[in-house]
């Protein structure tokens, strides 16, 4: 599956996204950026890859943010000859659980699309993407860690590939 088929879900994920932004920005909220890295392993013929992972996140309450992500993973295990490398952008809500703690469980849910960058990418179907799972963030003084565990199933032409990211980092 190519970029021309994940084109209109993603346009109309960065034009709800934009809406949110503006109407955070307009109530006073500062975004949030993260990084971080994980592990990603799946039902495809590489089925181990490792990612560099990027968010933004607009909280627009205590309970509830909205965050725009880009994971960069490298199937690189095999050998450089047989090495694939996929960008996965994503959109999401989540929905802390306990927002009061300073240890608090949250649900994180929404749609993204994976798409090869190069090497040899076209051996493991991309397409666009569903995801949802749970995750802990640990609060400190003006940051916090998170550490997440978030099944994404990829729509392919001849079915569904599932892959399960384990994936931890920072926010500022």
């Amino acid at each position: 599956m190519r970029l021309s088929s994940v084109r209109t879900p993603v346009f109309l994920a960065v034009l709800i996204f934009t809406v949110i932004v503006i109407d955070v920005h307009a109530q006073g909220l500062r975004p949030r950026v993260g990084f971080g890295l994980g592990l990603v392993s799946g039902t495809t013929e590489q089925a181990i890859g490792i990612s560099l992972d990027t968010r933004l996140s607009l909280v627009t309450n205590q309970d509830l943010s909205f965050a725009a992500s880009a994971n960069f993973v490298n199937y690189i295990l095999k050998g450089r000859e047989a090495a694939s490398y996929f960008f996965h952008p994503s959109f999401s809500a989540i929905v802390t659980l306990n927002a009061a703690n300073l240890q608090s469980p949250y649900l994180m849910f929404g749609l993204g699309g994976n798409l090869p960058l190069g090497g040899n990418a076209e051996s493991i179907d991309s397409g666009p993407s569903l995801h949802g799972g749970l995750g802990w963030v640990f609060s400190l003084q003006s940051t916090s860690l998170y550490m997440e565990v978030i099944p994404r199933l990829i729509i392919v032409r001849s079915g569904v590939v599932m892959q399960l990211p384990a994936r931890f980092g920072v926010m500022l």
